[in-house]
């Protein structure tokens, strides 16, 4: 019974809290979208780097087998 009583002088407060939510939510929406956007960038990111870390033994050896490969005397007998 005394919510039905009041109800009518409550109900511009409740409109203008549903309002003020729903502008702040509006306004704040583009920040929560950027922050979602830089996570999931920074988790694909992350996979990447845990997936590529077993192969940098492999491409230290080539990067090695390049080098001196480059500098030795038979590569360089033969320019071309």
């Amino acid at each position: 019974m005394f919510c039905l009583l009041f109800f009518p002088f409550f109900l511009p407060f409740l409109i203008l809290r549903l309002v003020f939510r729903l502008v702040f939510g509006l306004l704040m929406l583009p920040f929560i979208m950027l922050f979602v956007v830089g996570a999931v960038l920074f988790a694909v990111f992350a996979a990447l780097f845990a997936a590529f870390i077993p192969l940098i033994p492999f491409a230290l050896i080539v990067l090695a087998i390049v080098a001196l490969m480059r500098h030795s005397r038979a590569a360089s007998a033969y320019p071309n």
